[in-house]
């Protein structure tokens, strides 16, 4: 992504997530911001992201998402601040339905100690 380059909520990127730590999310693969317009806007070229995958965990705080006609899922439990330079390029999914966003604000409100 150029430094300049729009960002906002709920858009759908391509991030490469290499190098990565542990057990946190590897690879290039989709994500979504969840990053709120003030963030978006801040000059420290940082995006709040919510990492996807193809894979079903059965799990609640991995909320389904139809990403361009695929099933994917939100990995709500390894959202984490990316530097801009890693999303690659806008994916064919865009943005996310307002159903999915609720999901996954659901998913992080049971994830990170906010209201």
């Amino acid at each position: 992504m150029t430094p300049r380059a729009a960002l906002t909520p709920w858009q759908v990127w391509w991030c490469e997530f290499d190098p990565q730590v542990g057990t946190e999310q590897a690879g290039r693969r989709p994500a979504i911001v969840v990053g709120t317009p003030l963030a978006c806007s801040l000059p420290n070229q940082l995006a709040v992201v919510v990492p996807c995958t193809s894979t079903n965990r059965n799990a609640p705080w991995q909320p389904g998402v139809m990403l361009a006609g695929r099933a994917g899922y939100a990995m709500c439990d390894q959202i984490k601040a990316v530097s801009r330079g890693r999303l690659v390029s806008r994916h064919k999914a865009d943005a996310i339905s307002q159903r999915e966003r609720e999901a996954i604000r659901f998913a992080l409100r049971q994830l990170v100690d906010i209201a």
